[in-house]
C-alpha cells in the first residue's frame, strides 16, 4: 500500500495551476510558497499563512486537468476557493508582456468553449484564448494561444463555481517575436513585470472567495432540522438551496421564526420558499 504524505491543515483561499516552473517561480517567490512533498506526480507548493496553493502541471490540457484534481484532493480544497491558471501565450500582435484575462477559452481539438470567471475589466483587458496542441507559429486569428487552459477550464469549475475560475495570460510571442526565441529567463521576467497587477487581481479573487465562503456557510440551526425531520437527498438539497436564499434575504433572522409550525421536511421547504416569494414582491428594481 502506498503511504500518502500527511495532508496539511489550513484554509485554502486560492489555488494556482501553472504549466511551467519558470511561470510559477515568480508566484512562488511573491507568495512565499513552500514545497509540499517531493514524491508527488506534480510539484505542489503552499503557504498556510496566506492560504495560497500552487501546482505545476506541465504542458497540455490533460495535465492541467489532472494537476488541478491532484491539488483539490491533496489539500481537500473547499468549494468556495478561487482557481487561477496563469501562464504565457502567443498573440497576433505586440506588445510582448501584456497581461490579459481570457474570458472565452476555446479547445481547438474538442471544439468546445468555456467562459471562466467574472470579468476583471477594471484591472486588465479581456481576450479570447485558443488552446492548441503544438506551439502556434502562424498567429492567423486575433486571439491568444496557449496549450493548457481548456483542460483547466473543464475541471476547475467542478471544484468551485465558474465565477471563481480565472485564466490569466501574458503575451510572450508574436509573429515578430516567435516562440522559439522565448527563454526560461524571459518567461519568469514577464511574470515578474506584471506582479503589481497580479497582486491587484489576487486581492479581488480573495475577496470573492471570502464572500462565497460566507454564502455557502451552513449554520448549526440547519443541522438541528436535519436531526429532527426525515429528509430525502432531494429534499435536503432543496432545503439548503432555499435556506441560502432565505438567509441572504433575512441575514439577522433565525430559522425558528419561519419554521416554528413545520411538521415535515416538505412543510419546512414550503415555508422558506413562500416567505421568499412574498419578500421578492417587495423588491424594487432600480
Amino acid at each position: 500500500m502506498i503511504e500518502l504524505p500527511t495532508r496539511p491543515s489550513f484554509d485554502v483561499k486560492v489555488c494556482w495551476v501553472i504549466a511551467l516552473e519558470p511561470e510559477a517561480r515568480p508566484i512562488i517567490d511573491e507568495l512565499d510558497l513552500r514545497r509540499y512533498a517531493q514524491d508527488l506526480n506534480f510539484p505542489v507548493y503552499f503557504n498556510p499563512e496566506n492560504g495560497h496553493a500552487l501546482v505545476i502541471s506541465g504542458i497540455g490540457p490533460a495535465k492541467a486537468a489532472a494537476a488541478a484534481t491532484c491539488l483539490k484532493m491533496l489539500l481537500n480544497v473547499e468549494s468556495y476557493v478561487g482557481w487561477i491558471n496563469l501562464g504565457i501565450a502567443g498573440f497576433y500582435s505586440q506588445p510582448i508582456g501584456k497581461l490579459y484575462q481570457a474570458v472565452k477559452v476555446y479547445d481547438t481539438a474538442g471544439k468546445k468553449s468555456y467562459f471562466p470567471g467574472v470579468r476583471l475589466s477594471k484591472i486588465l483587458k479581456c481576450q479570447t484564448l485558443h488552446t492548441v496542441f503544438q506551439p502556434e507559429t502562424a498567429y492567423l486569428e486575433t486571439v491568444l494561444f496557449d496549450m493548457e487552459a481548456s483542460g483547466f477550464c473543464e475541471m476547475a469549475p467542478t471544484f468551485s463555481c465558474n465565477e471563481l475560475v480565472f485564466v490569466l495570460k501574458i503575451v510572450s510571442d508574436t509573429p515578430d517575436h516567435p516562440v522559439r526565441l522565448v527563454s526560461k529567463e524571459t518567461i519568469s521576467q514577464l511574470i515578474y513585470q506584471n506582479m503589481e497587477k497580479l497582486k491587484e487581481i489576487i486581492l479581488v479573487v480573495e475577496k470573492l472567495a471570502k464572500e462565497e465562503k460566507k454564502r455557502l456557510f451552513i449554520s448549526e440551526e440547519v443541522f438541528r432540522y436535519f436531526d429532527t425531520f426525515h429528509f430525502t437527498q432531494s429534499n435536503r438539497h432543496r432545503f439548503l438551496q432555499a435556506y441560502r436564499k432565505w438567509k441572504s434575504a433575512f441575514p439577522s433572522r433565525k430559522l425558528t421564526s419561519t419554521l416554528a409550525d413545520g411538521n415535515s421536511a416538505s412543510e419546512l421547504i414550503s415555508s422558506l420558499e413562500n416567505e421568499l416569494l412574498i419578500e421578492s414582491k417587495n423588491w424594487k428594481l432600480s
